[in-house]
């Protein structure tokens, strides 16, 4: 297995296991986290600190989140992660397939894009 695979199987394990700190530590402190369509959570953020304040509101509008993974591919500078998530906020819920795509850098994530299969639902969820 390719060491940036690893990387992120250990972010899903992290965010599984509720563990934000495993999770940040597997990025870089000048990320850039791209997130698309038109929702609150969308546009570019940059740096950890804008990192950690987005999965705030990540979490906030989606208390009920759970995903499947389906496939982990990386090389020295890319990785992919595909999956299947569960998004739920009281009553409301919403079923996708995500894709997310990373550069790496000295073993960390330096940017990554979040694309969801159904960019209409998904932005209309995240409000």
């Amino acid at each position: 297995m390719h060491p940036n695979e690893q990387v992120l199987r250990a972010i899903d394990e992290a965010q599984m296991n509720g563990d934000v700190e495993a999770l940040m530590g597997h990025f870089t402190d000048d990320v850039v986290v791209h997130v698309s369509g038109r929702s609150a959570l969308s546009g570019d953020h940059r740096g950890k600190d804008a990192f950690m304040a987005l999965f705030g509101r990540f979490m906030e509008r989606t208390p009920g989140y759970a995903f499947e993974p389906h496939a982990y591919l990386a090389d020295d500078e890319h990785g992919v992660s595909l999956q299947r998530s569960h998004y739920q906020r009281g009553e409301e819920t919403l079923e996708t397939d995500d894709v997310f795509v990373a550069h790496f850098r000295d073993g960390k994530i330096s940017e990554v894009w979040f694309i969801s299969q159904d960019q209409h639902a998904t932005d209309a969820f995240f409000g």
